[in-house]
């Protein structure tokens, strides 16, 4: 992620919003989604240089909190964005050097960092804190993802491989975690043939105790990945060849686009003309990530 543009300051002012949302404090506004912590913390290791307000907002919190994240799916995560591995380590290594936990992906580096000490914990029962809520009753483990997901989308039952797929779990995991939960009575299976969907407990007590769903349930994964690869983009010097790259690369973007719910490129446009729709689309992109 380098350079500078519309799309890189909207992936700022969304990074901010989210740490301001986890108690960070940073002017503006806060997010209303669910924040997933592993996404956010892996994108400011890319992107957060950019704004030492955030990045060291970040490091602050990871100082201070970081043992309320899953460190395998941070790794998995991160993967998933992509960028350099090498801004994931300096980051971890910050964190280790402030303090905070010491996390694998640092491979051992401790880099000396001094916290400025502008985290405040916020309230948990906010809906957009969910996850971490429920890791601080379930452990930062596959059953508390889940949770969040159901909760997030309480109408709705999920196959167990969706699970998997939102958590970033494997399905193994998903598996044993389901049952888990089954047994306590906070989740429950319906079967149909060889398939199994879990959906979130009618039990009005335990609903009553996760309060308020958070506003929206977004793959922030797989949008931060989306915006990563965009940001990556580079433009050929040819409008032809550009408009040719371009449209390669929202081909093998395509699905992590719709599995974000974010607008579609218009494809229909053929030769040089995609070029135009490549930066509509993209316009659209920064919409849809700005908070």
């Amino acid at each position: 992620m380098r350079g500078t543009d519309s799309l890189r300051d909207a992936l700022l002012d969304r990074l901010a919003a989210q740490w301001i949302t986890l108690g960070v404090a940073i002017t503006g506004p806060a997010d209303e989604t669910l924040v997933d912590p592993e996404a956010l913390v892996a994108a400011t290791a890319l992107a957060g240089r950019d704004e030492p307000r955030v990045y060291e907002g970040a490091l602050d919190w990871c100082a201070r909190y970081g043992t309320a994240l899953n460190v395998a799916r941070l790794k998995a995560v991160a993967r998933e964005i992509g960028g350099d591995p090498r801004d994931l380590e300096e980051f971890a290594a910050l964190v280790a050097g402030a303090g905070g936990p010491r996390w694998p992906v640092a491979g051992g580096l401790v880099l000396p960092h001094k916290v400025r000490g502008k985290v405040r914990l916020p309230d948990l029962r906010s809906p957009a804190l969910l996850a971490w809520r429920l890791r601080s009753v379930f452990g930062v483990a596959a059953r508390a993802d889940i949770l969040a997901v159901l909760v997030a989308t309480p109408d709705r039952a999920y196959p167990l491989a969706d699970l998997a797929r939102h958590t970033r779990s494997t399905k193994r995991n998903v598996t044993l975690a389901v049952r888990a939960l089954t047994m306590a009575g906070v989740v429950e299976v319906d079967r149909a043939g060889n398939e199994q969907r879990v959906r979130l407990t009618p039990d009005a007590g335990f609903r009553d105790w996760l309060g308020h769903a958070p506003a929206r349930l977004v793959d922030w994964t797989a949008r931060y990945a989306v915006v990563a690869a965009v940001l990556g983009f580079d433009a050929a010097v040819s409008p032809v060849v550009r408009a040719i790259e371009a449209r390669a690369l929202v081909e093998r973007l395509l699905p992590v686009i719709r599995r974000a719910d974010l607008p579609v490129p218009d494809t229909t446009k053929l030769g040089e003309a995609f070029g135009a729709a490549f930066d509509a689309w993209r316009k659209a992109l920064v919409a849809a990530v700005r908070p």
